[in-house]
């Protein structure tokens, strides 16, 4: 068969095999899905529906989403987003999460600028997902519609990120609700939609006794990133942002970050235990960055996401070689830093202040592995000296 060499198209593979062909310059989808071998699929464009596709006239361009109405869902993604969705597309056709310009648009949604990248990150690449269905007005978007959208979504990419993508709806069609005089909605059609995703109830589990011997053979810029995890009870996106002046003296606890945490955008006091505050001071003395964690070469890591796959991917490399289990994850440090709490006698509302987290829920929950061996413990004790 000969090949027929058309330019300017990127073809993949998904992680279910599937092919799916793009434009580069626009990211358009000309073939999605498709499953069969890759001669099949050079196959499949040399056909003159693929060659009709291709070459078909593109005089009529596919306004922006700033081009359309507010009652329209292009309309409320791009006053949601300050523009952003317009913007997340570099020349190529390769998503980007735009940088926030200066100021924003005076009519657009002050909160937006306040989200953590990853989070916008998240919600652009959901919209970005919708692009196709821009133009529907707002009023004409019901429940049924979305669990159908719901579980293309889940088929052509994951589920998953059909959970992120209503999730990232829900949120914006909030907003929208409240502006019905603009956008026409009366009712959020998200809300109590079921997910489609089940999520691990044993993921990012608190690691075991053996495992902390990772910590002495990792590289220092995910060490750094470790120890703050396992001994002050970090979040990624706050290990990326902490530096030197966050971290103070404590009459009480000898040191504590006190920073503003993304998540919940409040004060938080996080005390550091005696491990970490040694490691620290050696650190100090090594480095003139103004933030804590840092790559090898002594530059910022660039987001939260660049952090958290080197750390991913080296712990799993550990994973091959023996040194750690399944299962072991940065976020799993957290969960033993709730457990050593839990049993040093800590309630869950004091875990959850530990964690920066505002619901006392989230402290039981990093920690309920530890309530249920307590409980176990104690139905034990009741046996001794009992025949």
């Amino acid at each position: 068969m000969v090949e027929i060499k058309l330019k300017g198209l990127k073809i993949a593979k998904g992680k279910t095999g599937a092919w799916y062909v793009y434009r580069r310059a626009t990211g358009e989808a000309l073939i999605q899905n498709f499953k069969g071998s890759r001669s099949e699929l050079l196959a499949l464009m040399a056909g003159a529906d693929f060659i009709r596709l291709y070459n078909a006239p593109r005089a009529l361009k596919r306004p922006g989403a700033s081009e359309l109405g507010s009652d329209t869902l292009g309309g409320l993604v791009s006053w949601y987003t300050n523009g952003d969705i317009d913007r997340c597309r570099d020349e190529r056709g390769k998503f980007v999460v735009p940088d926030l310009p200066d100021k924003a648009p005076a009519d657009a949604y002050p909160k937006w600028r306040k989200l953590a990248r990853a989070t916008r990150k998240d919600y652009l690449e959901a919209y970005d997902y919708l692009r196709d269905a821009f133009t529907l007005t707002l009023r004409e978007i019901e429940q049924p519609d979305l669990y159908d959208l719901r579980d293309k979504c889940a088929n052509e990419k994951w589920p998953r990120f059909a959970d992120q993508m209503i999730a990232a709806l829900s949120s914006m069609f909030k907003q929208g609700v409240k502006r019905g005089n603009k956008t026409g909605m009366k009712v959020n059609p998200c809300i109590g939609m079921d997910k489609i995703h089940t999520a691990d109830p044993n993921a990012n589990r608190e690691w075991f006794p053996e495992e902390y011997a990772a910590f002495d053979i990792a590289p220092m810029e995910i060490k750094i990133c470790l120890m703050l995890a396992r001994y002050a009870g970090l979040r990624g996106q706050s290990i990326v942002v902490a530096g030197w002046k966050h971290y103070r003296d404590h009459p009480l606890t000898g040191k504590a970050f006190t920073l503003t945490t993304q998540k919940n955008n409040e004060r938080a006091f996080l005390p550091c235990l005696p491990e970490l505050q040694a490691f620290l001071a050696e650190r100090r003395a090594d480095t003139s960055s103004t933030l804590i964690a840092v790559r090898d070469d002594g530059t910022p890591w660039a987001s939260e996401v660049d952090m958290q796959t080197r750390v991913s991917h080296w712990l799993r490399e550990q994973e091959t070689k023996g040194i750690v289990g399944d299962g072991t994850t940065l976020h799993g440090l957290r969960s033993s830093y709730a457990a050593w709490w839990k049993r040093q006698g800590a309630s869950d509302r004091e875990i959850a202040d530990l964690l920066a987290d505002k619901s006392e829920r989230m402290g039981g929950h990093y920690s309920r592995h530890v309530e249920r061996e307590n409980n176990i413990i104690r139905a034990f004790e009741r046996l001794k000296g009992k025949p």
